[in-house]
């Protein structure tokens, strides 16, 4: 057997499977409530309204991400 041999591959079990979906649902969830805690603190410092802030959001997560 050679030093890079091929690993088998195999499908996940259920509960792998569930853990996995489990824990990806968890990060949405934080991202949505951090999103939503950002909007909420630049509203707070600048007095806008929710729309107002969340533009201004979406601005800086643009030029963060480059687009």
């Amino acid at each position: 057997m050679g030093l890079f041999s091929k690993k088998t591959v195999r499908e996940l079990t259920e509960a792998e499977e569930k853990q996995i979906k489990d824990e990806m649902r968890k990060q949405i969830l934080t991202k949505s409530e951090n999103d939503i805690l950002m909007i909420k603190q630049i509203r707070d410092l600048t007095n806008m309204n929710v729309g107002e802030a969340k533009d201004l959001f979406n601005q800086f997560r643009s030029e963060l991400y480059g687009g």
